[in-house]
């Protein structure tokens, strides 16, 4: 074995040793108890705020402010299809499901309708400039 195999070995602890509690990285003298962690979880998360607004808003206070913006633009229709985007996040089937029994109406309408609503969702809130779409003139159901 090379003189650099040698030295790069010796740097790991065997998994015995790891596993009787042998480990320098964890021993107390050491540790910051967290103190590291918490101070990149709070810059990272007042780097994404904007200087504009003074501390990040609650989820709550987010969902309240949607909520307004699609009732304003005569979107209302979109407002059970947001609840279960956030009440069930990915699981597109438990959503659906929902919509069925709430709307009572057939699991196919049922997705048709979800996915038609998060489409609309989707551009309402993130319009693609690049192709020219945006929520206006897809609020009104034809």
């Amino acid at each position: 074995m090379s003189y650099r195999s040698e030295r790069f070995q010796n740097g790991f602890l065997s998994l015995d040793s790891i596993k009787d509690g042998d480990n320098p990285e964890k021993r107390e003298i050491v540790s910051d108890h967290g103190e590291g962690a918490r101070q990149i979880f709070t810059a990272a998360e007042w780097a994404a705020v904007p200087e504009s607004e003074p501390c990040p808003a609650t989820r709550a206070e987010k969902l309240a402010e949607a909520r307004r913006r699609l009732v304003e633009a005569g979107l209302e229709r979109l407002l059970p299809v947001l609840d279960q985007v956030v009440a069930n996040g990915k699981n597109r089937r438990e959503s659906i499901c929902n919509l069925a029994i709430i709307r009572r109406v057939k699991r196919g309408s049922a997705e048709r309708f979800y996915d038609r609503g998060v489409r609309d969702l989707l551009t309402f809130f993130s319009p693609n400039e690049i192709k020219g779409e945006t929520h206006v003139g897809k609020s009104v159901c034809l």
